[in-house]
């Protein structure tokens, strides 16, 4: 073999395997989609009210708590309501004392303002099952939470048997599409 075909099998033989490696091999681009289906959701909560003492006779608010409400952008929140708790008599919310059974009758007003955490005047617009609270507006541009204030409130002129165990639940429910 001379110099010319000596070098010439070289050049080939590196162009074929170079290194003495294999040479690797692409295949693609191949593309896939990712997909979602975001349902319509909201999630309610509630802080208990706590009025703390309270003088016989005197007038008492508390609007340091509020519902927590969590929906997505765009939900459409057509009711927030209230039931009138577990002690009413007719639409009037009571809490109880279980020792004495006396009672001391209380509001929550349904809130006002864009953001729903303006009070109205205690006992002016009771928040209940017929008197509700759209919420749409507080997700047209953004999901997450909000909360709404619970504006609640004793009225004057209720004199009941002295006690610290005066309570009431109420449930609070949102619909929504």
């Amino acid at each position: 073999m001379n110099k010319r075909t000596l070098i010439a099998a070289a050049v080939a033989a590196s162009t074929l395997m170079p290194f003495g490696a294999a040479q690797a091999l692409t295949a693609g681009p191949a593309n896939f989609n990712v997909t979602a289906t975001i349902a319509n959701f909201c999630t309610i909560s509630a802080a208990n009210v706590a009025f703390g003492s309270v003088n016989a006779g005197v007038a008492a608010t508390n609007s340091a708590s509020s519902v927590s409400l969590t929906c997505n952008k765009g939900a459409a929140v057509t009711a927030i309501a209230l039931n009138n708790g577990t002690n009413p008599t007719g639409t009037q919310k009571r809490m109880k004392d279980p020792v004495s059974g006396d009672f001391l009758s209380y509001s929550i007003d349904a809130p006002t303002g864009a953001a729903l955490q303006t009070c109205p005047a205690a006992g002016t617009s009771e928040w209940t099952a017929a008197n509700t609270i759209v919420a749409t507006p507080l997700f047209t541009t953004t999901g997450g939470l909000k909360l709404i204030t619970l504006c609640a409130s004793i009225p004057a002129g209720q004199f009941p048997t002295a006690g610290t165990g005066y309570t009431d639940t109420v449930q609070v429910t949102a619909t929504y599409n």
